[in-house]
């Protein structure tokens, strides 16, 4: 028996009179890495938001957590959030623990080292590469331990070896840690070895999931199934 851990039925948001979702469902399995595919514009971003209540108003229902468990924890890394350049990588997590009201150091140091900066937690930002700028906006939506991670396109400016590290890290949270992991990216080859399962978002509405297993065992690819699903491709 599946266990949802993240549910989100029939949403609907508009801008302006400009339809953005038209009507979007998804169940999302406790430990799943869902990968969410889509043109830009096609409204990942609204949903981000939708999911983790930065957008409050919206037609459809959000469910977050398995029934007859606590609510769940979800953080998320959307639309590049603001660090302090001339701070070190420590300072800026402190910073964060603060609003979280976390006064104990010790979980600090724990996620740097989770995600690879504890060697360098005295630099300054500013000097940090896309890699570790990544990492370390990774590591502030850990501090708080959550269940679920939610990360809009954040291989976006890294090079081949930040792009393998980030997917090392996010399996590595996903197997060891059990956190259930919802990803958006445009390197679709990419998300292919690290996503479970697969939504392909056009014109507002979800119009085809697909598993992992189905796809190595089509032979085809996540993009050529990207390309029937919205542009009317060969079969």
């Amino acid at each position: 028996m599946s266990h949802y851990i993240l549910t989100a039925e029939h949403i609907q948001k508009q801008y302006n009179g400009n339809t953005i979702l038209r009507d979007v469902s998804i169940q999302i399995t406790k430990g799943e890495i869902y990968g969410l595919v889509g043109k830009n514009g096609s409204g990942k971003t609204t949903l981000f938001r939708i999911l983790t209540g930065l957008i409050q108003r919206y037609n459809g229902t959000v469910s977050v957590g398995e029934a007859g468990v606590q609510k769940s924890k979800v953080s998320a890394v959307i639309n590049s959030p603001s660090l302090f350049l001339n701070l070190s990588a420590f300072e800026n997590m402190k910073s964060q623990a603060f609003l979280l009201r976390m006064r104990d150091d010790s979980r600090i140091k724990q996620t740097l080292k989770i995600v690879g900066l504890d060697d360098c937690k005295n630099k300054l930002v500013r000097n940090f590469s896309q890699g570790m700028t990544q990492r370390l906006k990774l590591g502030m939506a850990l501090l708080e331990n959550p269940d679920i991670l939610i990360l809009d396109e954040p291989v976006n400016g890294l090079d081949p070896d930040g792009i393998a590290e980030l997917r090392e890290l996010l399996l590595h949270l996903n197997h060891t840690g059990g956190v259930t992991i919802l990803i958006s990216s445009h390197i679709l080859s990419e998300l292919e070895h690290v996503a479970t399962c697969f939504g392909i978002l056009h014109d507002g509405e979800i119009v085809k999931e697909v598993f992992i297993q189905d796809i190595l065992q089509s032979g085809t690819t996540l993009e050529q199934l990207y390309m029937q699903s919205t542009k009317g491709g060969p079969q």
